[in-house]
C-alpha cells in the first residue's frame, strides 16, 4: 500500500432551495392527471416566482424513484428535461415580439396593421392558428387572439437587427445558468 498524501478540507458552496413542498405536490398531481387525461407521453411544469426566479415547483414525467435508481431501464430519465431539453416557446414569441416592438418604439399600444390570415416571408406562408382573417387589428387583439400574421409583422417592422438585438437581450440562445445539471442553452437562426 502506499500512503495517500492528506487533502485538507475546504469550506464548499452552499445550495439554497426554493422548492415549495405544497406547490410541488399540487403540480406533480396536475402533471399526473395531465398526462392521463389527454394521453401524453412525457409532460413538465416549473413554477417560479416571476418577482425573484425561484423555482417553486417543477415536475417531469417520464421520472424515476431516487430510492431504486438501478431500476431505472433507460438512464435518459436522469436528464431533467424541464432544463435539459430545449424549450419551444411557441406562443410566448408573440410576447416577447410585442415587448420588444413596444420597446424600440416600432409601435405603441395604440397602433395597427392590416391581418389577412396569411403572409409571405422567406418563401414560407404564416397562417393565424384558427387560419382566420381578422382585417384592420389593434396590438391588444392581436395578443388576445394569438395572431401569427401579426407577431411576423411586427417582425418585419423592427427588421432582423432589432428584434435578434432585443431576443439576445431576452436571453435566447443562452443558458440561464440555474443550478443544475446538463442546462441545454437555446438556438437562434
Amino acid at each position: 500500500l502506499t500512503e495517500q498524501p492528506e487533502v485538507i478540507a475546504r469550506e464548499g458552496d452552499s445550495l439554497v432551495l426554493t422548492i415549495d413542498r405544497s406547490i410541488q405536490y399540487l403540480v406533480e398531481q396536475r402533471l399526473s392527471r395531465a398526462i392521463a387525461e389527454h394521453g401524453a407521453q412525457d409532460g413538465t411544469i416549473i413554477v417560479m416566482d416571476p418577482r425573484s426566479g425561484a423555482i417553486l415547483a417543477m415536475a417531469s414525467t417520464p421520472c424515476f424513484d431516487p430510492n431504486v435508481y438501478y431500476q431505472v431501464p433507460d438512464a435518459s430519465v436522469f436528464l431533467n428535461p424541464a432544463t435539459s431539453k430545449q424549450y419551444e416557446p411557441g406562443s410566448v414569441m408573440k410576447l416577447i415580439t410585442m415587448a420588444a416592438a413596444l420597446d424600440s418604439g416600432t409601435v405603441t399600444p395604440n397602433s395597427t396593421y392590416y391581418d389577412s390570415g396569411v403572409m409571405q416571408i422567406g418563401g414560407a406562408q404564416i397562417y393565424n392558428w384558427d387560419r382566420g382573417a381578422y382585417g384592420q387589428t389593434d396590438m391588444t387583439t392581436l395578443l388576445v387572439n394569438s395572431l401569427n400574421v401579426g407577431a411576423s409583422t411586427l417582425a418585419t417592422w423592427m427588421g432582423p437587427e432589432t428584434f435578434y438585438t432585443y431576443l439576445d437581450r431576452f436571453g435566447f440562445g443562452r443558458p440561464t445558468g440555474i443550478d443544475v445539471m446538463a442546462e441545454a442553452s437555446g438556438v437562434m437562426n
